[in-house]
């Protein structure tokens, strides 16, 4: 079987900030999801996924990503304390003064990237940024 060589194999990563109620998508998710000028978060409290997905600008719950404003070029970053209810009633156990990252699964044929809340890993308390 051929390999495509247009295509690379990249893990999307989302930072879940309790300390700050910010979620980081690393640079990494965007350009598997092809760099969207547009995205959409969406949580799924039954399973608990959170997925990023593409959307266009008349979506009225569409994420611009202005490409300037990407921390250091490495992460976009989403503020947003009822985003934050909304994850916290689906894992409980998360420590609010925390950081957490979540690897997940991108469907290139969908465009949309998976996170499920199960497989968070705890960032180690540090003074630099979680990148």
């Amino acid at each position: 079987m051929a390999m495509n060589t247009n295509e690379t194999s990249v893990t999307p990563i989302v930072c879940i900030d309790l300390k700050k109620n910010r979620i980081r998508v690393h640079k990494v998710t965007l350009h598997a999801l092809n760099d969207p000028d547009y995205i959409l978060l969406l949580i799924n409290p039954e399973t608990g996924v959170l997925a990023i997905k593409e959307t266009v600008p008349t979506d009225h719950l569409a994420l611009k990503i202005r490409k300037e404003m990407l921390t250091d070029g490495n992460c976009y970053e989403i503020y947003s304390k009822d985003l934050f209810r909304a994850l916290k009633s689906i894992r409980s156990d998360w420590e609010n003064n925390k950081s957490y990252r979540i690897y997940g699964e991108c469907s290139r044929q969908s465009q949309v990237a998976f996170f499920r809340m199960k497989d968070i890993v705890l960032v180690e308390d540090r003074n630099t940024y979680d990148r």
